[in-house]
């Protein structure tokens, strides 16, 4: 009998392939284990970004309610309150029925003001680029706005929709004004019925989007945009100023 036809050796062997098997076996059960412990890791810190990034923008929105409030607040108490009160005092000394009635003047187009801020007149008869150029107005005094609109279809935005949209305008209209040392803004407004586009773009001094700091400004911006299902892209050469797209699919 050969020796590997001996039952001792064959044996051997099949306890040999076992242990090769099994040692096999546990290396490739290891491997999926660490694996799945990376994956595993990597799905709890994006959890984890994602729950802090989203706490983040929470916060950014009661900043910016708190903030809106106290602006109100500053606009009746030092603007229409003191109107008020100067026309009680005129009231009481006796002064001319005209002079007083230019005084309740101003505090009519002082409250008319405060409440467009909140919330414009007829926003759910009116068409959305006709808004924007209503809230582009105010800020023709400090800024060249050049506004262009491309409107394809009859359909009108929701009200909460044209809300966002115009909020969005304010605040990077705001934030030109703050932080670009800007002339001139161009502003691109297309509604078509697959696609809503906002392009505003300004000459200013730009910046560094690599070390870009999130301001009230953008985490706001992100908010909104979150809120429309919409994406949004800011491009900026330091010196050659910002451009801002906003993209909504079928609105």
């Amino acid at each position: 009998m050969e020796k590997w036809q001996d039952p001792q050796v064959i044996a051997l062997w099949i306890a040999i392939a076992l242990v090769l098997v099994f040692t096999i076996l546990l290396f490739v059960i290891k491997i999926m284990h660490a694996g799945y412990k990376r994956m595993t890791e990597a799905n709890l810190r994006e959890a984890h970004l994602k729950l802090a990034h989203q706490k983040t923008l929470l916060e950014t929105n009661l900043q910016a309610q708190e903030k809106e409030r106290k602006r109100i607040a500053s606009d009746l108490h030092d603007s229409l309150i003191g109107k008020l009160t100067v026309i009680r005092m005129k009231t009481q000394l006796g002064l001319p029925t005209t002079e007083i009635e230019g005084l309740l003047g101003e505090g009519i187009d002082e409250a008319r003001r405060i409440s467009h801020d909140l919330t414009p007149p007829l926003l759910e008869h009116t068409q959305t680029q006709d808004l924007i150029e209503e809230t582009l107005n105010p800020w023709r005094e400090k800024l060249e706005i050049d506004y262009f609109s491309d409107v394809r279809l009859k359909d009108e935005l929701s009200t909460t929709t044209k809300i966002q949209v115009l909020r969005i305008v304010q605040e990077l209209i705001t934030n030109i004004i703050k932080h670009a040392n800007a002339t001139v803004v161009t502003l691109h407004f297309r509604h078509t019925s697959s696609s809503l586009a906002l392009q505003v773009k300004d000459n200013g001094v730009g910046f560094d989007t690599k070390i870009l700091k999130k301001g009230l400004g953008l985490n706001s911006l992100e908010s909104r945009t979150q809120y429309l299902n919409a994406a949004y892209k800011v491009k900026s050469i330091e010196g050659k100023g910002t451009t801002t797209l906003l993209v909504i699919v079928s609105p």
